[in-house]
């Protein structure tokens, strides 16, 4: 009943009909970051409005393939995994933090969040910082940050999309907007569905999006919600044998599959002084639902309740400018009505944190730290487990003119084990703890009108990385996750030209993966590519008319789950995409067809000594569409 709940609250919001006619600030990282700090920091990309309309994901998966820094691997269109930073594949997204306009919706155990709550027509922008900081942005912060931010109504419209393309695909979007001059309001839809390449690989959903805001030269409030409805099938994995017999489709499961409903409410409150300072609070409520059946039947739901609450304090005197924020984050989890394993729990997680940014004429200097503490209460086993752990940061930066600027920094950040990897099957696990990391890191970037060049190089030391043990098996009495000691060193480079017209721009990231500790000293993290390149070439003519391609590769990589390196590597490949598109002043088509050259090849697969696991990624495919706006 809750979801109705949701649904019936935010439909009652649609008399308002109001909207804004110009957003006042860009805020980066929910505010955490100023503008003017990321665009001297190589380690953050910003993805605009008009980038991604020139690369016309399918969907968000799709469009984050494209950033720099960032490897998505998949089993399905509902397993999917974003790995940032060279940590172990099966455990890659449990060390970065996904939030959709500033708010965390990582999730407490080992599923990773679930973005099809936000189409990816929904999206203004996207926000990447590659590296560690858990100052900022907490627990799990130890590989990088996602943050996507929704569209924010800019001025009164109305606009339609629909499209297309191979496997069943259809994609139909509505958006609208009005607006006043303090008040605004928006309100969108996407039905999304697909039989998927696969066999029992279909996808299919629906997502409701509204947004509220009233503000004044010194208050804002906004008010907000998301819903999504999906169902979907599980195709599994492979062997070669299945594969030479039955073909890259079949699937092994094909009655596997699940139906999710998730909803997100959201509430934030900012009050600026002037002279004393800026106060905000922002809380929202999101549940997700899940009824699936994955090697028996399983029904769970997950509430998140979050609050955060923050302080900023500017002082900016001629040469010299000072932006303090500090604040306070609270997180609770309530997972419920497992069926499969019977098991309820709770965990709350609450942080202080204090960050200050220091402009010196061309020096700058950031500082922060943060402690959090994390309380877990398994309700159904009638155990507990407290944890505790401290972040630290600080940069030294030089801006040597308007156009280029170095740094240096140094961070520590953390990531507290999972519910699961703490509440496993066979009980508590009383040896997994907390994995810290260490950071040292320097960067150079420079923009001059349409040209820009960013690199980053750091070394990264983990202790205590959380890892699946890979001599666990069903029968085992040890833990199935353990911590194990990890070195990485990472370097990025991102450079090209991009104006109205031309787009030419490539990035290469290098990422040198390795276990320092016990049998596996020395040994690469599976799922790993050790080089990764991504180019786009582009060039939209005066009658409308843009071509585009772009390309990326990922070199060879050892299968999941085999630590020892014993197996063999996976081949590297190659896979490129091209669209032609027409755009005009308020309507638009275009076609793409993806992995043009039909690259067969697989971004994940498992080692077994029973044998190997293979995941087929989808061959060439068509997508078309187009989009009208008043």
């Amino acid at each position: 009943m809750q979801r109705f709940f949701y649904i019936a609250f935010i439909l009652l919001l649609q008399p308002f009909y109001i909207f804004a006619d110009d957003m006042k600030t860009i805020t980066v990282f929910g505010d955490k970051i100023t503008e003017t700090f990321s665009q001297n920091q190589a380690n953050i990309t910003i993805l605009t409005y008009e980038d991604i309309q020139k690369l016309k994901p399918l969907d968000t998966y799709d469009l984050l393939e494209k950033i720099n820094g960032l490897n998505i691997k998949s089993y399905d269109k509902k397993n999917v995994t974003i790995n940032i930073g060279g940590f172990v594949g099966d455990k890659a997204g449990l060390n970065n933090v996904i939030m959709v306009n500033g708010r965390r919706i990582t999730n407490p155990d080992m599923s990773n969040p679930d973005l099809t709550l936000v189409p990816v027509d929904m999206i203004e922008r996207v926000e990447v910082y590659l590296g560690s900081n858990s100052v900022l942005f907490g627990d799990r912060a130890t590989g990088g940050v996602i943050n996507i931010i929704t569209k924010k109504p800019v001025k009164n419209s109305f606009k339609v999309k629909t499209s297309g393309g191979s496997y069943g695909l259809y994609d139909a979007y509505a958006e609208g907007v009005m607006a006043k001059e303090n008040y605004s309001f928006l309100l969108s839809g996407n039905k999304f569905g697909t039989q998927g390449y696969r066999d029992n690989s279909e996808l299919y959903s629906g997502t409701i999006n509204t947004e509220f805001s009233y503000f004044t030269d010194k208050l804002e409030i906004t008010l907000n919600g998301l819903y999504t409805d999906s169902k979907y099938g599980f195709p599994g994995y492979l062997t070669l044998g299945d594969i030479y017999k039955y073909g890259r489709k079949y699937t092994k499961t094909p009655d596997y599959g699940g139906h999710d409903y998730e909803s997100l409410i959201g509430l934030k409150l900012s009050y600026d002084t002037g002279r004393f300072g800026k106060f905000s609070i922002d809380s929202f409520y999101k549940d997700r639902n899940r009824d699936y059946d994955f090697w028996g039947k399983t029904e769970d739901e997950l509430e998140t309740f979050s609050t955060n609450l923050k302080y900023e304090l500017t002082i900016d005197k001629n040469h010299y400018k000072n932006r303090l924020i500090t604040g306070i984050d609270f997180e609770e989890h309530d997972l419920s009505k497992v069926s499969f394993s019977n098991d309820d729990l709770k965990r709350s997680t609450s942080s202080l944190y204090i960050f200050d940014q220091i402009d010196i004429y061309k020096l700058y200097i950031n500082v922060g730290v943060r402690y959090s503490k994390l309380n877990d209460d398994y309700t159904s086993k009638k155990l507990s487990k407290d944890m505790s752990a401290t972040a630290y940061t600080t940069t030294l930066g030089f801006n040597i003119d308007k156009n280029q600027s170095i740094y240096l920094k140094y961070d520590k950040s953390f990531r507290f084990p999972t519910t699961d990897e703490i509440n496993e099957w066979s009980g508590l696990n009383t040896k997994i703890t907390k994995q810290e990391s260490i950071n040292y890191e320097m960067g150079y970037k420079w923009n001059k009108q349409s040209y820009f060049l960013s690199t980053s190089a750091y070394k990264q030391t983990s202790d205590n990385e959380i890892f699946t043990n890979p001599d666990w098996n069903w029968f085992s009495t040890d833990p199935a996750n353990i911590n194990l000691n990890t070195r990485k060193y990472i370097f990025n480079l991102n450079g090209g030209y991009d104006d109205k017209k031309l787009l030419l721009k490539g990035s290469y990231n290098y990422i040198d993966s390795e276990i320092t500790e016990k049998a596996y000293y020395g040994k690469t993290a599976p799922l790993v590519s050790k080089h990764n390149l991504k180019g786009s070439i582009g060039y939209r003519f005066n009658n409308g008319i843009g071509l585009f391609y772009d390309i990326r590769y990922y070199s060879s990589y050892y299968k999941g789950n085999d630590y020892k390196n014993v197996d063999g590597k996976m081949g590297g490949y190659a896979v490129s995409d091209a669209k032609i598109d027409f755009v005009r002043k308020n309507y638009e088509l275009f076609l793409k067809i993806n992995n043009i050259l039909d690259k067969k090849y697989y971004d994940y697969v498992y080692y077994s000594s029973f044998g190997n696991g293979y995941y087929p990624s989808i061959n060439r495919n068509i997508y078309a569409g187009g989009s009208i706006k008043f």
